[in-house]
């Protein structure tokens, strides 16, 4: 996501835009060029509004760096933080639901079957941590 999209949950969830302002303790033309994608946060705010709209802090504040940031190779860095965010939150949503397979007596064919899903996403992971060090 950029910052223009987290500027307007943050102002959906204050009512208007003036409301996210105060909250963040900024002018209102701060939002409006935070939004515009002329303007970064400082990162104290980015964790803040990220806590206000109940967003990762580490996407918030790579989506405000990326805003300013003109190094390709932090810029890359930054955009890891996406990918990343989204390769844990996979795995935790993955290792949930094959917690919540209901338990069943334990024969070959399941013993293979699940073995095969736990093999398949331990793979999909790895490849994922390879891609991230690519870009590093």
């Amino acid at each position: 996501m950029d910052m223009k999209t987290y500027i307007e949950m943050g102002e959906k969830r204050a009512g208007k835009q003036s409301e996210l302002a105060k909250y963040l303790n900024v002018r209102y033309t701060t939002i409006g060029l935070v939004k515009s994608g002329k303007r970064g946060l400082p990162e104290a705010l980015c964790i803040k509004l990220a806590r206000y709209i109940d967003e990762d802090e580490i996407k918030v504040i790579a989506a405000s760096n990326l805003v300013t940031e003109k190094d390709e190779e932090r810029r890359k860095i930054f955009e890891s933080c996406f990918s990343r965010a989204a390769s844990v939150t996979a795995a935790a949503i993955v290792i949930s639901i094959l917690t919540l397979i209901p338990q069943s007596t334990v024969n070959a064919l399941n013993l293979n079957s699940d073995f095969t899903k736990i093999q398949i996403i331990g793979n999909w992971i790895a490849e994922k941590e390879d891609e991230e060090k690519v870009i590093l």
